[in-house]
């Protein structure tokens, strides 16, 4: 693909590393566009319309201008790419998958002020393409292709309040308990339990983002007591549902603690 040429100023590329066992950034925007990728732990990133979780498998992409937000309250490592709108021209924020070569990019990115700039760029070219080319994906959980088990996680999406076992499915299935949950850690690196949850608290946002309290969400998505969910949403994300402030269909900037 043709590529625009570097500024001869500035290398157009700054990456900045952060870690720490808790961050918070208020809503902001940049001059420029900022590719988000947690290294380790997850990044609840927040936008006008979105709150998504980013994890080590998945970055984001937020274009210049744009307003955003960053949680996070356990340990955590995350890299920021700046890059200049005359190298990259991307104008949706999107979720993009992290393939091998992307993530190495990202993480030698730190190293490239302190290469020539000819390593340098030839370098950013090809981290560029990884971007541009990354079909944006939804941030919800994607079902796997192994037939054996994307009807029951078709089901689980379409209906995350399932009170359905792992017993249970194995049941319908015809194997045992055991053999189901080798299929599950084979074809998606997670245990049914731990699939399933993850279905469960992403639908969980989406249902906060549309004004359900929070009772009313925690029955949707399969648990039979406000306590039991908020304590799980925690787990997962870092902060109790308590702590986001609705406003209609957004969800606004947790609440910072007391």
């Amino acid at each position: 693909m043709n590529h625009p040429n570097l500024p001869p100023a500035a290398f157009p590329v700054a990456c900045v590393v952060r870690h720490g066992q808790t961050a918070h950034a208020g809503a902001h925007s940049h001059a420029c566009g900022q590719l988000i990728y947690p290294q380790l732990g997850g990044v609840l990133l927040e936008t006008v319309n979105s709150l998504i979780r980013l994890a080590p498998d998945r970055a984001a992409w937020i274009p210049e201008g744009v307003s955003h937000g960053i949680a996070i309250d356990r340990s955590f490592r995350y890299y920021s790419l700046y890059i200049s709108r005359d190298l990259l021209r991307r104008d949706e924020t999107c979720v993009l998958p992290v393939r091998p070569l992307m993530r190495e990019l990202i993480l030698d990115a730190s190293q490239w002020a302190s290469e020539s700039s000819d390593v340098a760029t030839a370098k950013a070219l090809v981290l560029v393409d990884e971007i541009q080319r990354a079909q944006s994906i939804d941030s919800a959980i994607r079902i796997p292709d192994d037939p054996r088990i994307e009807n029951i996680c078709r089901t689980l999406e379409q209906n995350p309040g399932s009170a359905k076992t792992i017993d249970d499915w194995a049941d319908e299935a015809g194997v045992s308990s055991k053999t189901l949950q080798r299929y599950f850690v084979s074809a998606t690196g997670m245990s049914f339990q731990q699939w399933r949850n993850r279905v469960r608290m992403a639908k969980a946002v989406e249902l906060h983002a549309a004004g359900l309290r929070i009772i009313d969400v925690a029955m949707t998505v399969g648990y039979s007591t406000e306590g039991a969910y908020a304590q799980a949403f925690r787990k997962f994300y870092g902060y109790p549902p308590s702590r986001l402030r609705l406003d209609g269909a957004s969800i606004t900037r947790p609440r910072p603690q007391p």
